[in-house]
């Protein structure tokens, strides 16, 4: 059970997600973007902080950007306004600041990393469009230069004729990776672009899940980077991989005393390759079946 706030500027907006994630038996708080409760110290408490609709970010001082640099994680949701995304924790955080809706209601998963735990095949929706309707928008970013260019799409608007960029809805941003303005992520954050105030689709739910699962569950590894004979490396690269799907999740970099820490997740499979830098003059070395 984590400790969430939930930030917008109405609460109708997000009541019926607080309900979902209660019923995960979370302790999720509302609070009100323009009142005096919304500020770095008061949601610096919290395990995990969430927007949706906010349009105060900006005018109050930035607090989740500050509370983020603190080390508190980040799940940055919709906009109120649409293009800049002024106001809100995607544009302060640096995540992206061009942000477009539709009423799109089909997606797929394209990579699962180590955050999606379930099996998706094909488009699935993420709300019930027989109950809903076409009332209901969904906010994504783009997978571009108007973007932080670390980032890891999880989950995308179904392919259309004429697209010639990756139109997200759900995408992952890890501790250190730099963001759209050039400035280190203090912390990991995400960008999940469905609506608050319906209910998903368990689908829908299940993705939700596992982003706050991703963001709230950390496990660090160290290790030491060496070569065939036992000589520590520094300052060589070194990359993660899921060893289920082979997916990169992760590019790091050994220290001065050839040492780097994994950030894995639990239940999840994963193994590392460092190559030698000068001229691949000794073999690379791989470390398989790191667990948490």
């Amino acid at each position: 059970m984590a400790k969430i706030v939930i930030c917008s500027d109405k609460e109708d907006d997000v009541k019926v997600m607080i309900s979902a994630l209660r019923h995960e038996e979370h302790q999720v708080i509302f609070c009100d973007t323009t009142s005096s409760d919304y500020n770095e110290n008061y949601l610096s408490t919290f395990d995990l902080i969430m927007d949706h609709r906010n349009s105060n970010e900006a005018k109050k001082g930035n607090p989740i950007k500050k509370s983020l640099d603190k080390g508190i994680p980040v799940l940055a949701g919709s906009p109120i306004y649409a293009g800049s995304g002024q106001g809100a924790a995607v544009r302060s955080l640096g995540i992206s600041k061009d942000i477009t809706y539709d009423i799109s209601d089909m997606h797929r998963i394209i990579n699962n990393a180590d955050v999606i735990s379930g099996n998706y095949h094909g488009n699935f929706p993420v709300y019930d469009r027989k109950i809903y309707g076409f009332r209901w928008c969904i906010y994504y970013i783009y997978h571009d230069s108007i973007t932080s260019a670390n980032m890891t799409p999880l989950l995308i608007r179904n392919f259309y004729a004429g697209s010639d960029r990756l139109t997200v809805l759900c995408a992952t941003f890890r501790k250190g990776d730099l963001n759209l303005y050039g400035e280190p992520f203090a912390a990991d954050c995400a960008y999940l672009g469905l609506p608050f105030n319906i209910a998903l689709t368990n689908e829908g739910m299940n993705i939700f899940n596992d982003v706050i699962f991703w963001l709230l569950n950390k496990t660090y590894i160290p290790a030491k980077v060496k070569d065939q004979d036992g000589t520590l490396l520094p300052s060589h690269e070194v990359y993660l991989y899921s060893r289920k799907s082979g997916d990169l999740i992760a590019k790091h970099t050994s220290d001065e005393h050839g040492e780097v820490v994994f950030r894995v997740r639990n239940k999840f499979n994963y193994f590392a390759v460092a190559f030698y830098k000068n001229g691949g003059v000794k073999n690379a070395v791989a470390i398989d079946n790191i667990l948490a």
